[in-house]
């Protein structure tokens, strides 16, 4: 048998709540708002009182439009930000008039999701090697291709590199759905197999790969990227070697030549890529 709260209770119950709890009337304003709420956004009482959902926001929460229940407060008095995810609460039949809207601090979990994020992003930067596929990333490709087009500009050698870029993908499972990652791996495993020992093949993109090819005239490096393709046509997955994944990408192949350097030389790959179907040639 269930009873109801005292009044005065439940008030005192909420007033002293962790969470901040904004009740709004009929009409969308603020008639109770407790103590927690109050401190969240650095407000008195009758500052926030008879305030429209729009003017709460307005004056004392930034939103966004990719996460709508994330808010972020800029105190006037604070120089550290303080984040809230806010949550509605089912609406009452029995009274319709009233609806509560409650604001949860997670201001602490934001701080730890950017500190790992800088983290990871220092990891990378003092890393050769993309986390997923172990192949070079983007900045070691990078300064790897540098003394290639040095090499080349001084002894007129021939240099290739290929840019390919996965745009989709299919398999032959119904119940099976890998995730890109997957995908990324198997090609990651494919490519590196391809290479002689003065080839380098590094991951440059989310789902880019770049195939750096010393000593390779641009036929060459057209064979090698026709032969890829062919291989992408049915491609099985590390994870689950049962099914194969029919890959389509997009590709560019550019020769070295003279005038150009690193940044140029990938431009122009990328510039020049067109998506192919398995069965078509490189060209």
């Amino acid at each position: 048998m269930s009873t109801l709260l005292d009044q005065d209770i439940a008030n005192q119950t909420l007033n002293m709540s962790p969470v901040g709890t904004v009740i709004f009337n009929a009409d969308n304003r603020i008639t109770w708002v407790n103590q927690a709420m109050r401190e969240f956004v650095n407000a008195k009482n009758d500052q926030l009182i008879n305030l429209s959902f729009s003017e709460l926001n307005s004056k004392y929460l930034d939103g966004f439009s990719d996460h709508p229940d994330l808010w972020k407060v800029a105190s006037a008095t604070s120089q550290q930000s303080r984040w809230l995810i806010s949550l509605d609460s089912p609406q009452n039949e029995a009274n319709s008039a009233q609806n509560v809207r409650y604001y949860v601090d997670v201001t602490e979990i934001m701080k730890l999701k950017t500190e790992c994020r800088n983290l990871k992003d220092q990891l990378e930067n003092h890393s050769t090697a993309d986390l997923l596929t172990g192949l070079l990333n983007n900045r070691s490709l990078l300064q790897s291709l540098e003394p290639q087009v040095s090499r080349s500009r001084r002894y007129g050698n021939p240099l290739s590199v290929i840019v390919m870029q996965i745009n989709d993908f299919e398999t032959n499972s119904d119940t099976i759905k890998p995730a890109t990652d997957q995908v990324l791996t198997a090609v990651s495993f494919y490519l590196r197999d391809q290479m002689r020992w003065v080839d380098l093949v590094g991951r440059t993109g989310d789902q880019e790969f770049t195939l750096i090819l010393p000593e390779t005239t641009k036929t060459d490096a057209l064979t090698l990227a026709n032969k890829i393709n062919k291989r992408l046509g049915e491609m099985s997955l590390p994870d689950s070697p049962e099914v194969t994944a029919t890959i389509n990408a997009k590709f560019g192949v550019e020769e070295w030549r003279k005038g150009d350097d690193s940044t140029i030389l990938l431009r122009k790959a990328r510039e020049n890529s067109v998506t192919l179907k398995n069965e078509e040639p490189v060209t």
